[in-house]
């Protein structure tokens, strides 16, 4: 654990047999008590590491006063509904991840099957079987449900301090940054990281395009007069707009990489997902577990889909396998295509 900050502090959760190997959960200290930021995995070894931080900083999880989770993902809402109930603690989630959290809460086994049904649209069959084996027949992860939702234009106060709710949509639809304007300070989540770039898509079906979102965050974010960046996983930064435009331009080559290998021949999101080298060693699909073949598919889909909606891809849908061809110069089929073309 560290102070980044005057009462703010960086306590990292672990992750067990996770790549990332932990998260950042925050901690601001004001004379009411403590805001946690994220709150890790609910497992008891995250517990006692988040009491065991509480306790340095002379206080105890009766002390904290509310969750601000960034997203709706395990790893920052997970022991949520724990600390809430040892605590009396408010939790809040952005609005935008409404639909996801209230599917996994209500039947997590038909939510999943719902995400491995996208991999069987995007051709991805034998990924989703090897996640389905492992899988089991577990219930899976119901998430805690939230007492707030947060839509933008908030304002929660610390001691004075104004932290301000900023919608960024793109990792989900409803991840939120929170801003300390007077400190410029930026709790990022997930959704700027200073060593890899967050992962885009991993939702259930809807009509939205997360990359297009998740682009139009990233300029969103690049204006804020932040000094000081504090990301949900990796060490802190300074440099707020020379990562957002390293993660801009990853996403542009990520395009012209996709384009490319459609021109090439190759249809489908998992065809594509084998032909693009992956992570910072780029190693090959065939070499990444299923989670990350997973993660790799759904990432190709989003690049895929901003392609069509450009008018350079033809987006179609057979026995609602989705496929990808070059745009027609036919001008009624350009139309089409810019627009999305059919969605499954």
């Amino acid at each position: 654990m560290e102070e980044v900050a005057d009462s703010v502090f960086r306590c990292p959760l672990p992750l067990p047999d996770d790549a990332l190997r932990a998260v950042n959960s925050y901690l601001i200290r004001s004379s009411g008590g403590f805001l946690l930021i994220d709150c890790g995995w609910d497992r008891e070894e995250t517990m006692e590491r988040l009491r065991q931080a509480l306790r340095e900083l002379g206080g105890g999880l009766e002390s904290v006063r509310g969750i601000f989770a960034t997203h709706v993902h395990r790893d920052h809402l997970g022991l949520a509904g724990q600390v809430r109930d040892e605590s009396g603690a408010w939790v809040s989630l952005g609005r935008g991840d409404q639909a996801t959290l209230e599917a996994f809460a209500r039947d997590p086994r038909r939510a999943r099957a719902a995400s491995l049904e996208r991999l069987r649209q995007a051709a991805a069959d034998d990924v989703a079987s090897r996640l389905r084996q492992l899988a089991g027949g577990g219930e899976g992860w119901r998430p805690p449900l939230p007492d707030i939702l947060l839509s933008g234009e908030e304002v929660l106060l610390q001691d004075g301090h104004r932290l301000e709710v900023i919608p960024t949509p793109g990792h989900t639809r409803g991840h939120l940054c929170l801003f300390d304007r007077d400190r410029e300070i930026l709790f990022a989540g997930d959704h700027v990281l200073p060593q890899i770039t967050p992962s885009l898509g991993v939702e259930l079906p809807d009509r939205s395009s997360p990359l297009t979102a998740f682009l139009s965050s990233l300029e969103l974010v690049r204006q804020l007069p932040a000094s000081l960046v504090l990301p949900a996983h990796g060490p802190v930064f300074s440099d707020l707009k020379g990562r957002v435009d390293e993660l801009l331009e990853h996403h542009r080559v990520r395009l012209e990489e996709c384009l490319e290998v459609v021109l090439d021949g190759a249809r489908s999101a998992r065809a594509v997902a084998e032909a693009l080298p992956w992570t910072r060693r780029r190693r090959h699909f065939s070499t990444l577990d299923p989670f990350n073949q997973m993660l790799a598919v759904f990432e190709s889909e989003a690049h895929l889909l901003v392609l069509a909606e450009r008018g350079l891809l033809a987006r179609q849908v057979a026995d609602s396998v989705v496929s990808y061809a070059p745009a027609s110069t036919d001008p009624g089929q350009s139309e089409q295509s810019a627009q999305g073309g059919d969605r499954a």
